[in-house]
């Protein structure tokens, strides 16, 4: 379980983070259980797939932590909880589609086993469910919220899609996708949906923003990983797709004839897995890796300084660790 300790070594900062919402955890995992229930055989079977897959439920995470150090009631953070982690099961059994991935926490995408045409239904139930869970609360201002990040997401997914093959994408362009695409999600989490109050929700909102920058940037960097079973997941398909992250982008600046290979490979017609696997290794070699990580850590440096409107307490400081640990993913 996400909030296991280990008896050999200090738990992990998610850990020590999660034993202080334990009792809130716990509700997240029934509402979830509760909410993937269907009379229509696939549906629980499906969603099960990728639920029960050992996620580190950062969202829920994030929204019951955020709800505690702020005051909100614990029960509107489970709410935002669980209907974050319903709307990111869903992009990623969408993501699984668009993008033709095979691996996903570690076991075969859920496309793999259950066919595309079924995965993408089940992703818009998580979805629908997600809706139904926050007006479930009666709170209009968090159905209001989550209907603009959905609609914030949906924007980023488009706007990756639409700069997928092109050789000559920006960093600047690069940021702009991953806020809206997942920053806006951990944002409202942060936010617990929009209910911690004037005063922190700004402060709130750049924490999320920023954590959830420094989170898909790590993630992007599993995908320059050795292998699969390093990542957790398909690996160097971002850049056969044409998808230009940014430890690709900053190798780029750093070697101009790197961006000149760049350049001639990607385009219109793919790059084949053997092409990407030399172009990775050297984004590796001109210290792309290195670079990206540092601008994740930067980032998560600055999710803490945002922090500090927020009253000490230790649910400000495990909100800390999380934006840390955010930008130092190991899968």
């Amino acid at each position: 379980m996400m909030h296991a300790m280990s008896t050999v070594r200090a738990p992990a900062r998610s850990d020590r983070a999660a034993a202080l919402v334990e009792a809130e955890l716990r509700q997240v995992e029934a509402r979830l259980a509760e909410r993937m229930e269907s009379p229509i055989g696939p549906i629980p079977r499906v969603g099960a797939h990728l639920l029960d897959a050992c996620g580190k439920r950062l969202r829920p995470l994030l929204a019951v932590l955020a709800a505690r150090a702020t005051g909100v009631s614990p029960e509107m953070g489970v709410a935002v909880g669980c209907a974050a982690e319903l709307i990111h099961t869903a992009t990623l059994y969408h993501d699984d589609v668009v993008d033709d991935g095979r691996v996903r926490r570690g076991r075969p995408a859920a496309r793999m086993v259950f066919g595309n045409g079924i995965v993408v239904l089940v992703g818009d139930f998580c979805l629908a469910r997600a809706l139904e869970t926050v007006a479930l609360t009666g709170s209009l201002p968090v159905v209001q919220s989550l209907a603009a990040t959905v609609t914030e997401m949906a924007e980023g997914e488009v706007a990756q899609l639409e700069r997928a093959g092109n050789p000559d994408a920006s960093v600047e362009e690069y940021f702009r996708v991953i806020d809206r695409k997942t920053a806006s999600l951990l944002a409202w989490c942060a936010r617990v949906g929009g209910l911690v109050g004037p005063a922190l929700d700004g402060p709130l909102s750049c924490y999320g923003r920023a954590l959830g920058q420094a989170f898909q940037i790590a993630d992007d960097l599993l995908d320059c990983a050795v292998d699969e079973a390093t990542a957790g997941k398909s690996v160097g398909h971002d850049i056969q797709e044409g998808k230009l992250t940014l430890p690709v982008l900053l190798a780029c600046e750093a070697d101009a004839s790197l961006r000149q290979r760049v350049r001639a490979l990607v385009g219109e017609r793919g790059v084949s897995p053997d092409e990407a696997r030399e172009l990775l290794r050297e984004v590796r070699a001109a210290g792309g890796v290195e670079r990206a990580r540092a601008r994740a850590q930067q980032l998560a440096e600055s999710a803490v300084d945002a922090l500090e409107t927020v009253p000490l307490s230790p649910y400000r400081e495990a909100l800390r660790d999380l934006a840390f640990m955010s930008a130092d993913r190991k899968s």
